[in-house]
């Protein structure tokens, strides 16, 4: 044994230059060459990695090229197709019919979704959101949040928006007899603020009244990505060096608006009897109910953060982008006027739900703004179990990607995709379509945003006229962080008064 010991140490002492060589060449097989190999195994085209970066070089340059990246890689690839996020190879599915087996039909192997980092101990209790949670928590939570957005829940919810409506609308009655320019986004991202602190929180906060309010300013830097935080996806272990940087995604201070409100609840709970079933009443009803087994208060701090980001960017981005449309196209804008006019003729203070639930070009419009400006440009889940769909076979473990964006803009499917037509959505030319060419919000909130979004659009231009200035962006550019929403001073409109 010695004698074997002492030759193999004298062998490396001979040869540590070609051994060397040789472990330089295994690391860099297996760091380089080999994650990149994975859709050529499986037979999928897709564009050529570049060592490290994968297909993500010129995207971690510039993000807001992702959405027209995945358009260029459909046209060249086809429906379906493999990219790799650095080293991580992802599955991209453009073909509708695909689609509908993964969402729906196959839904019991595709339900869980990619976590940003597979060690993910270091931002608790974030790892409970309903956007990351996987298994039979997800279900838990799902079913715990799902009866706050019933129909009697939202028309209970109408009066708490409507006040935070009466605020903008005072705003709108200044601007339009002084004919001044404001970035519409801006003024929105508050209101929807206001509205998601009111009606799932029951907290009386002024965002729309306070320039650059602290919480939505929180709120925007959290939907931000940190260039130098997605570095570390890039080299090996970098997930565990993530774990040593202070709140990499920007949530704790958000989250500890969050906290605050959630404690403040419970020692009002303490005192008297809730009057307000709001969304954070029934999960802490929920946690009571259960003794904590279904949804604790780690459950509860995280989807109280997914509200807060959800709630007021999605809602925002759309209404602004439709405000943008509206303002550029009269015509549509006239012919949804009409609509309101005609569902809703009277003088007082807001339309009802049902009046708003049966205005149909309302819907038209807003489908084909969702349509252009998806705020969740990419779907993405898990395959948590091999199968073949249309004769392409996903291995257990791989991600999929739905390219919503490049779907929605693909002219084969819609005609002349970047122009706004809300005629699309008639039922005439839905029934031309695959259902799942049409991928809009996707998220337990939808309703709620929805209504959020009906209620502002009527009540606007029930008074007032939106108009474009010589300061509005035409085409308005859009940011991709986590969600796709309008880039700073792009919706600069003014409004007047109907004639």
């Amino acid at each position: 044994m010695a004698d074997l010991l002492q030759t193999m140490v004298q062998f490396a002492n001979d040869h540590w230059v070609t051994l060397l060589a040789g472990f330089l060449i295994v690391i860099c097989y297996r760091s380089c060459i080999a994650p990149f190999t994975v859709f050529k195994k499986l037979g999928i085209p897709g564009p050529t990695p570049v060592p490290f970066f994968g297909n993500s070089i010129k995207n971690q340059l510039n993000p807001n090229l992702i959405p027209k990246c995945q358009m260029e890689w459909c046209k060249k690839y086809g429906k379906v197709f493999g990219v790799y996020i650095f080293r991580e190879p992802f599955l991209m599915v453009a073909d509708p019919d695909m689609i509908k087996e993964i969402l729906v039909k196959e839904f019991s192997k595709f339900h869980d979704r990619k976590r940003l980092v597979e060690h993910i101990e270091f931002w608790k209790p974030y790892d409970r959101m309903l956007t990351i949670v996987s298994g039979q928590k997800w279900k838990d939570i799902r079913a715990t949040l799902s009866p706050t957005f019933s129909a009697s829940k939202m028309k209970q919810m109408m009066p708490f928006m409507n006040e935070a409506l009466d605020t903008l609308m005072n705003k709108v009655d200044r601007i339009s007899k002084t004919g001044e320019i404001v970035d519409f986004h801006r003024w929105l991202q508050s209101l929807t603020m206001e509205v998601i602190l009111s009606t799932a929180f029951g907290v009386k906060a002024e965002t729309q009244t306070v320039e650059k309010d602290p919480i939505t300013e929180l709120a925007k830097k959290a939907m931000e990505i940190n260039p130098l935080t997605a570095i570390f996806f890039l080299v090996p272990f970098g997930e565990y060096i993530l774990k040593y940087i202070p709140d990499p995604f920007g949530w704790d201070k958000i989250g500890s608006i969050a906290a605050n409100i959630i404690e403040e609840r419970q020692k009002a709970n303490g005192k008297s009897k809730a009057h307000r079933k709001d969304m954070l009443q029934l999960m802490l009803d929920a946690r009571e109910e259960t003794g904590g087994e279904k949804i604790d208060n780690n459950d509860i701090q995280a989807q109280s953060l997914v509200f807060l980001l959800a709630g007021y960017d999605t809602s925002s981005t759309t209404l602004a982008f439709a405000c943008h449309q509206l303002a550029l196209n009269t015509h549509v804008q006239d012919k949804l006027r009409d609509e309101i006019d005609r569902m809703w003729p009277g003088d007082e203070g807001s339309p009802s739900y049902d009046v708003l639930h049966g205005m149909d070009y309302l819907d038209m419009v807003i489908n084909e703004t969702v349509r252009m400006y998806p705020p969740g440009f990419v779907l993405q889940r898990d395959c948590n179990e091999t199968c073949t769909i249309k004769g392409v076979t996903i291995p257990s473990g791989m991600p999929v990607m739905i390219p919503c964006y490049a779907i929605h803009h693909d002219p084969e499917i819609w005609p002349e995709p970047e122009k706004f037509d809300p005629e699309r959505f008639t039922e005439a030319e839905k029934s031309k379509r695959h259902p799942y060419t049409f991928l809009p919000f996707g998220y337990v909130g939808m309703r709620f945003a929805l209504l959020e979004i009906k209620l502002t659009l009527v009540r606007l231009l029930k008074k007032y006229k939106l108009e474009r200035t010589e300061k509005t962006a035409v085409p308005a550019d859009f940011v991709a962080t986590f969600v796709l929403t309008c880039s700073p001073e792009q919706v600069m409109l003014k409004v007047s008064p109907r004639e």
